[in-house]
């Protein structure tokens, strides 16, 4: 289920209830990007917040804050195009689950307002404030065409790299290689030119016998 929200729970009581917004999605380095004002783009992995291919942030919709921010990480401009590859939660003050959505970006709560579901823009401080971040702010999203559940299914999705299949046409497999962080990308073209090398000299091998 791609929405859902703790039975009892309504859109007036979510100005109230909630406290915290937890984000997961997959970071590419095609598609996400962190800017700074006097170094330009960040590469490299020195991406703050990135684990294992994926960023994560909790935010505290009081106080505009990321609570997993260090001061050491400056002020950056963060960008990432999402699309349907997300997964948010909303959690009360005790920081219990109360709502989900797994898919589009809630641009009524997660800047930009215009970004149609597509992209997180985040303007972030030294000391992990979030200029651009409503005032007031829109939970439409997580009530338009949710489920009620006794339960948050807590599991994270997200879009995968690869898929399990293995039949790709050249130019689907080298869009999908191409979505790799660029260190993987190289450990592959090396280990694909070393295979060709092998394959080469057996050929030349077999043909000297």
């Amino acid at each position: 289920m791609a929405k859902q929200i703790l039975v009892g729970i309504r859109e007036q009581d979510l100005n109230e209830v909630a406290h915290y917004l937890m984000i997961y999605l997959p970071f590419n380095e095609e598609l996400c990007s962190y800017t700074d004002n006097w170094l330009g783009e960040l590469y490299e992995n020195k991406y703050p917040l990135v684990s294992k291919g994926m960023w994560s942030a909790i935010i505290d919709l009081k106080t505009h804050k990321l609570l997993n921010w260090k001061q050491e990480f400056g002020c950056l401009y963060f960008q990432a195009k999402v699309c349907d590859s997300g997964t948010y939660f909303l959690l009360d003050k005790d920081k219990k689950v109360i709502c989900k959505i797994a898919g589009y970006v809630p641009n009524g709560l997660i800047p930009e307002t215009d970004d149609c579901g597509d992209y997180i823009r985040l303007r972030i401080n030294y000391d992990g404030t979030i200029e651009n971040w409503p005032d007031e702010p829109d939970f439409s999203d997580f009530i338009e065409g949710v489920g009620i559940v006794e339960k948050i299914d807590t599991s994270i999705e997200e879009e995968p790299i690869l898929d399990t299949k293995v039949e790709f046409t050249y130019s689907q497999l080298m869009a999908k290689l191409l979505r790799l962080p660029k260190h993987l990308q190289m450990e592959i073209g090396r280990a694909l030119i070393a295979n060709a090398s092998e394959g080469f000299e057996e050929e030349e091998d077999e043909g000297s016998l």
